[in-house]
């Protein structure tokens, strides 16, 4: 072999290998660009269930915004890449920015609905809960109450809730709610309430068995559990 055509040898080896760095580097920003692409798409995908269950469990929701142009550039990217991969960068990237704004639209919708759900939780405060349970019936039911709502709320976050979580959240709000809504305060006179708090501080004296606690504890069949004590 001629030194001649050992350098053209070597040249091509060369352009070869430049080649193959090339396609290397362009593979690898491919890879980069599948991984971003699946990133969005999930990222979508869960601020889209989150908004799903909000509507199903009857939030107020905003409207979300309309894909149309992230549609037709992923169209675009892809005619770029069956054409000329090579120069889809520019496409990709005006793709990326348009994606990033519905994802970010789309966060805003869920989180002002998230910050509904935050005002509208059950109000169920704890001074009247006190009170109700001084009512002996209505011991068990005020603990499990007492318990649901602590539950519910300990460590609340609602905005890093999955969809699952939102969902099973929301349940069990709805259920707190119909236990706390058992608990009307119409249903306990003030006289009602001041009579047993007598008893649990060592006998309601019979100035306060007055005829509304005793109608009351006819209607709610508790006057069998009346004792009168005469002390000496």
């Amino acid at each position: 072999m001629t030194l001649l055509e050992r350098c053209q040898k070597v040249r091509a080896q060369i352009e070869q290998r430049n080649a193959l760095h090339v396609a290397h580097k362009d593979a690898e920003a491919f890879r980069k660009r599948i991984s971003e692409v699946f990133d969005m798409r999930k990222q979508l995908a869960t601020e889209l269930a989150r908004l799903v269950v909000l509507q199903k469990k009857g939030v107020s929701v905003g409207k979300p915004p309309t894909p149309t142009s992230a549609v037709n550039l992923v169209q675009e990217v892809k005619n770029r890449l069956a054409s000329d991969p090579g120069e889809s960068g520019k496409d990709y990237g005006s793709l990326k920015r348009s994606i990033d704004k519905v994802h970010k639209d789309l966060s805003s919708v869920t989180d002002k609905a998230l910050d509904a759900v935050n005002r509208d939780l059950p109000n169920i405060e704890e001074s009247f809960l006190k009170q109700v349970e001084l009512i002996p019936t209505y011991t068990m039911r005020v603990a499990h109450v007492r318990e649901q709502r602590d539950r519910l709320l300990r460590g609340l976050d609602l905005k890093s809730m999955t969809a699952d979580d939102l969902e099973q959240f929301l349940e069990s709000r709805n259920a707190l709610r119909a236990l706390a809504d058992q608990l009307n305060p119409d249903e306990f006179p003030k006289e009602v309430l001041e009579f047993f708090k007598a008893e649990r501080q060592g006998g309601a004296p019979l100035d306060k068995f007055t005829t509304p606690v005793r109608e009351w504890l006819v209607e709610k069949d508790q006057l069998k559990n009346v004792r009168v004590v005469i002390k000496r």
